[in-house]
């Protein structure tokens, strides 16, 4: 695989993997309820947190990058959902191989299921037959919840870029300022799931669309990545909550730190989104199939094994689905009119 020319002056390709493991550790606990120390394992929120910085970033320089408005939907739809269909169809699959009453027995809430969750609105059921009900967290894939979000924002940064073009920086920073305080009024009514969707985490979306067009040439000394690095872990582990509209900026110095200001790390394959989709289900498996262990061993075992799976995954899944959205969008754009020679 090429590398690409944006990934050979930037660190974000191992910084998504760091991300995604750190997600894998803090949903093993989660899902297994076991008691395992907080660090690393109360990092999964800061890494969520951490890619939506990080999309903010990528997805203002995809558009940048990009001709034409349909060229880039294309491209981010078949980034996004190839991988995200797949992982449901097998969810489904591995739901419906666990049901009491056999794989036909609940064929409305399996249709029902299917519908709503390859259209992102996984929220509206998690599993089919109550299969999951007797699990900690019943539902076979906690990570679903923030493509959605994801696909909003995809469908947001062309309306963003063109109003920051044209107005400018203060764009982003009333954009900002709007999500915070949605942030902020969803929290005090008691409600955290709502504070979690769209506005409210257009505040981490658009510190990464700042950071792209305003900050990326810039650098700091290589001395301060550590220094960034203990106040955004101390943070986590020591304040909380951290106040809306901080967290989001120290998230992004993190994120700026590692991934524009470190010594580069080449990745020939980028297979955190699969990381990211792929653990959750097979966490839960072994859950219902009774084989999960609360083992060191097994965490290590676990992590593996999704490596594993994930890296056929990116070469059977995500590739050729980011290959072909990249053809098409090549076939989508505009293009210039042709100049008619002057006749003396």
């Amino acid at each position: 695989m090429k590398i690409r020319a944006e990934d050979e002056t930037n660190n974000f390709t191992p910084l998504r993997l760091l991300l995604s493991l750190a997600v894998v550790l803090g949903h093993f606990k989660l899902l297994s309820g076991t008691q395992y120390p907080p660090f690393p394992f109360n990092l999964a929120d800061a890494a969520v947190d951490c890619f939506f910085v990080v999309s903010g970033y990528l997805i203002a320089l995809s558009n940048a990058r990009t001709h034409g408005l349909w060229s880039f939907y294309v491209r981010r739809f078949f980034r996004l959902y190839p991988m995200y269909a797949c992982i449901v169809l097998v969810q489904a699959g591995i739901m419906l191989a666990l049901l009491p009453g056999g794989p036909f027995s609940e064929p409305h809430a399996t249709l029902r299921y299917l519908a709503v969750n390859l259209t992102f609105a996984n929220f509206l059921q998690y599993d089919i037959g109550g299969v999951l009900s007797g699990l900690t967290v019943p539902g076979i894939n906690p990570s679903l919840w923030t493509l959605k979000i994801e696909l909003g924002f995809y469908l947001l940064v062309p309306l963003i870029s063109v109003a920051t073009r044209r107005w400018g920086f203060k764009v982003l920073v009333l954009i900002f300022l709007a999500s915070v305080a949605y942030n902020v009024v969803a929290l005090q009514l008691g409600d955290p799931r709502y504070a979690k969707q769209l506005p409210g985490q257009l505040q981490f979306f658009v510190v990464g669309m700042a950071l792209y067009l305003y900050a990326r040439d810039f650098r700091v000394p290589v001395w301060v990545f550590p220094i960034i690095t203990v106040v955004f872990l101390a943070a986590w582990s020591w304040i909380h909550p951290i106040p809306p509209g901080i967290r989001p900026l120290l998230v992004a110095a993190f994120v700026f730190c590692f991934a524009l200001c470190t010594p580069v790390l080449h990745m020939r394959t980028d297979m955190s989104y699969s990381v990211y989709l792929v653990h959750g289900p097979l966490i839960q498996t072994m859950l219902l199939l009774g084989i999960f262990r609360n083992t060191p061993l097994y965490l290590i075992g676990v992590v593996v094994t999704v490596l594993a799976v994930s890296f056929v995954a990116e070469h059977l899944v995500e590739r050729p689905g980011n290959e072909f959205g990249r053809r098409l969008s090549v076939r989508l754009r505009p293009r210039r009119p042709t100049a008619v020679p002057s006749v003396a």
